[in-house]
């Protein structure tokens, strides 16, 4: 499993919870909501050459835990000096916390904190509860539709419109980027980017991107103004396919994107299409997708990039499981 898919430790300090936020998306006014049994790390003292952090397990489904089973990694330089509220075991900087006799059964809605001192600034990293992502998995995994075509009024300045995207959830937002650089979100399907007479004779790159409450981001839609790509270039498939179990019932599928180049020189990557035995699943913005875990049997995910100019690229494969 990756690790950025598995660093899912909500780091807290002074009591507060920081949640990082997803790439170009802070404007969200939402926050996604994690579903089944999390894991959330807590730094409750610090000193220059250690610290006290606590980790709460928290059950949030409407099943009893009978046990759990926390494991995570300190960095190399960091390690437990002494515990408490869990039983400890390490092998080399991987430590595996079970819990203690009187601690280990978690009714709906209930919790259990155990804690350790630390010699190092070294946090959690990796986490995984009974074998899934500390972190839980967000209610909502759908990214919205990728918005329709880009449109320019140029009737009195510039004004980007396009079709409304949909999502299983709502509301929407989209974001608005003009060469590479967000300049507003909205939540209307148009946007004026300048309503003065002309423009400053250059190559204007436009993309659009649907981003639901729970920061999944659809496909961009890309439209420049001034001819700079020929139409059919076929952009690089992606690469170091994997799948994880984020949670009983599903299935993550990620991968590397191809690297990114000059988009004066090659259109960029607007997102992915991602298929199951041959048919497609869905199309997202970000190098990772949850789906539901697939009947038992072998299966074969597949993944496409698409670029801003529409085309697709070949089909990188999985075979899961992996035989």
């Amino acid at each position: 499993m990756m690790s950025s898919a598995r660093i899912a430790v909500a780091v807290a300090l002074s009591a507060a919870v920081l949640v990082p936020a997803s790439p170009a998306s802070a404007s969200a006014s939402a926050t996604a909501t994690a579903t089944g049994a999390t894991a959330v790390f807590t730094r409750v003292a610090q000193w220059p050459a250690g610290y006290v952090g606590n980790i709460t397990v928290r059950n949030d489904t409407a099943t009893l835990i009978d046990g759990w089973r926390v494991e995570f990694d300190l960095a190399a330089g960091t390690r437990v000096t002494s515990s408490y509220s869990g039983v400890f075991a390490r092998t080399g900087d991987h430590y595996t916390v079970r819990n203690e006799t009187w601690n280990g059964t978690l009714a709906p809605g209930s919790s259990a904190t155990f804690g350790w001192v630390a010699e190092g600034q070294g946090t959690p990293a990796g986490c995984t509860l009974n074998g899934f992502d500390c972190a839980g998995v967000p209610a909502d995994h759908t990214a919205p539709t990728r918005p329709g075509p880009l449109g320019f009024d140029i009737s009195a300045g510039l004004t980007l419109t396009w079709a409304p995207s949909s999502d299983d959830h709502g509301p929407i937002a989209y974001e608005v980027y003009e060469s590479g650089q967000l300049r507003a979100t909205v939540t209307d399907t148009r946007y004026v980017y300048s309503n003065g007479p002309t423009l400053p004779p250059r190559i204007y790159i436009f993309a659009v991107r649907a981003v639901d409450a729970a920061g999944n981001h659809s496909p961009y839609a890309y439209r420049s103004l001034g001819q700079i790509w020929r139409g059919d270039e076929i952009p690089a498939a992606p690469s170091g396919l994997r799948a994880d179990t984020p949670a009983p019932g599903l299935l993550r599928l990620s991968w590397t994107g191809p690297a990114a180049t000059s988009p004066f020189v090659a259109p960029p990557v607007a997102g992915y299409e991602v298929s199951l035995d041959g048919e497609p699943v869905g199309q997202v913005g970000d190098a990772a997708i949850i789906v539901p875990a697939p009947p038992a049997g072998a299966h074969t995910f597949g993944v496409r990039t698409i670029n801003a100019v529409d085309r697709y690229s070949a089909v990188a494969e999985l075979h899961h499981p992996a035989g």
